[in-house]
């Protein structure tokens, strides 16, 4: 008579489960907290790996072998899923009030930060990513986009470099690196929360403790896959500029 009773109970339970599945859904997590899909913005075979032979060299005149590869490894990133998605809200502000983005300008560069974030890595379509960032990004158009990258470009922020395979182009490599530098910098100025300093490579932790960092971080050359990961420019008289 107990286990009768006990199959009725089951059968009864999953009878109102079934009914209404909202009890048993999973909370909503918000857009900015999950992992942006490489497939619509990355070029579809870039996680292949490239023999050397299939580089076109002659249609690359500045470009070099190193950006069919390039990518920051997890233990080097400064920009983690975490700290972008705690302190989302004031990477926001950052690019808002600092960098003078707009907002339509702003959301699609927080794309590029986020896909950073999760792969280490951003290699966005250049014949989509306009369209792509439109459509996921509400009120972001290909003009926004583009002014945003031309912003960040002007200031030295960005680099946008073309790649190219058996002579054709395919995705661009986005170097985000002294963006990302600059704006953790920023992050630690306004609080260490989430910012695992302790597990960082020392080179990159002295990276962002650097002396008079806004004023030689303008002339200097970024690069966070290095054991070098800046270089400061030098006067004349051998010091930094």
């Amino acid at each position: 008579m107990g286990s009768h009773q006990r199959r009725c109970d089951i059968e009864t339970t999953f009878t109102i489960l079934t009914k209404d599945p909202a009890i048993c859904q999973a909370p909503r997590v918000e857009t900015s907290h999950s992992p942006p899909g490489q497939q619509p913005l990355a070029h579809r075979n870039s996680s292949s790996p490239l023999s050397p032979g299939s580089i076109d060299t002659k249609k690359e005149p500045d470009t070099s072998r190193d950006l069919y590869s390039y990518g920051v490894p997890t233990r080097r990133k400064i920009l983690t899923c975490e700290l972008y998605n705690k302190r989302f809200d004031e990477i926001r502000h950052y690019l808002e009030r600092n960098i003078g983005l707009t907002l339509a300008e702003r959301d699609g560069i927080l794309r590029l930060l986020r896909i950073y974030a999760y792969y280490g890595r951003v290699y966005p379509k250049a014949s989509q990513v306009a369209d792509d960032f439109g459509n996921m990004v509400p009120g972001c158009s290909k003009r926004s986009f583009w002014r945003a990258i031309a912003k960040l470009r002007e200031n030295g922020l960005v680099q946008v470099h073309n790649r190219y395979l058996h002579g054709r182009q395919i995705s661009n490599c986005y170097r985000l690196d002294k963006l990302i530098l600059c704006l953790v910098r920023w992050l630690l100025e306004h609080g260490p929360r989430y910012l695992n300093l302790l597990n960082l490579p020392r080179e990159l932790c002295n990276a962002l403790h650097i002396q008079n960092f806004w004023r030689l971080i303008r002339s200097a050359t970024v690069d966070l896959s290095k054991a070098v990961p800046v270089q400061l420019r030098l006067n004349q008289e051998g010091g930094t500029t």
